[in-house]
């Protein structure tokens, strides 16, 4: 909605975010915010046991994109060339009544190959579709299928269901089409 800005600074490890709205009275909004941009996240390298052994992950951050419904971020981080490779990590996010961000998830792609270009679709209408652009010329949908935080929907805590009809209309659908 344009009341936040997240920003990095090459050579740091960080996500800073600032508000340029701030409350008066009755919760009326007014231009303003903050003063000072504060650190929402720390990316620096850290250490994940899989099933797969150690992995390292973390270090400066090369892009970051918004989804349009404000509730997935995506960053690309740039590891240390040795130790970690470059990942896309994928943030939950939420503006109101006050700012969370929480880490969600990770892409990532074949050995040796890097993100180049991410973004998200403008009109997903059933969550956030991450496009990926990688350095090998493939690309990849990634697909994130939410309830909003503004409407939620309490639950047994499992998470929905696709719907049988639309399941079985998406499955026989060709991702990619050839000239």
């Amino acid at each position: 909605d344009g009341s936040r800005l997240l920003f990095t600074v090459q050579g740091e490890f960080v996500i800073y975010s600032l508000s340029f709205l701030e409350y008066s009275g009755e919760q009326q909004r007014q231009v303003g915010g903050s003063k000072t941009a504060s650190i929402v996240a720390d990316l620096s390298e850290t250490t994940f046991e899989t099933p797969y052994g150690e992995e390292r992950i973390g270090g400066e951050v090369q892009s970051m994109v918004w989804d349009p419904s404000g509730e997935r971020l995506a960053v690309v981080i740039q590891g240390n060339l040795d130790a970690c490779k470059t990942i896309i990590a994928v943030f939950r996010t939420r503006n109101n009544p006050v700012f969370e961000l929480l880490p969600c998830g990770f892409v990532q792609g074949e050995d040796g190959v890097q993100p180049q270009l991410v973004t998200f679709h403008p009109c997903f209408k059933k969550g956030a579709l991450l496009t990926v652009c990688w350095s090998n010329g493939s690309i990849s949908h990634v697909p994130f299928f939410f309830v909003t935080a503004q409407f939620p929907s309490f639950s047994s805590g499992q998470s929905p269901l696709m719907p049988l009809s639309s399941w079985s209309n998406t499955r026989e659908q060709p991702l990619f089409s050839e000239l």
